[in-house]
């Protein structure tokens, strides 16, 4: 069985409007990597407004993948369009993606009609 995200969301980004989740296997992923917890780290970026470069990029990278995107797709958007742009231009689409990881938003119902707000 292939992990699902808990929420989808379509954003816009790059050249147009992608899709982004997290799975449970890749947050854990991000938080081996970082030694962080992920909600931590969203509770900090909510009262700081501030996120590190290397969560950014990931964070959008992870969320790509998470969406339906390929690995090396996914990795070829955020070297174009994450670090080749001003930090603070993917700083919302970091805050939607994790915050639709831990709460749901974007759910889709069980016969696949339109996403629910929770």
């Amino acid at each position: 069985m292939t992990a699902q995200p808990f929420a989808l969301i379509d954003a816009d980004f790059a050249d147009g409007t992608y899709k982004f989740g997290l799975t449970w296997p890749l947050a854990t992923e991000w938080e081996r990597s970082t030694d962080r917890s992920l909600y931590a780290t969203l509770i900090n970026i909510m009262r700081t407004g501030v996120a590190a470069l290397n969560d950014t990029r990931e964070l959008v990278r992870l969320g790509l993948i998470g969406g339906g995107m390929a690995p090396t797709d996914a990795l070829r958007m955020v070297r174009t369009n994450v670090e080749e742009r001003p930090a603070a231009e993917n700083f919302g689409l970091v805050v939607k993606i994790v915050d639709a990881f831990f709460h749901g938003k974007g759910v889709p119902d069980a016969d696949g009609d339109e996403p629910t707000d929770g």
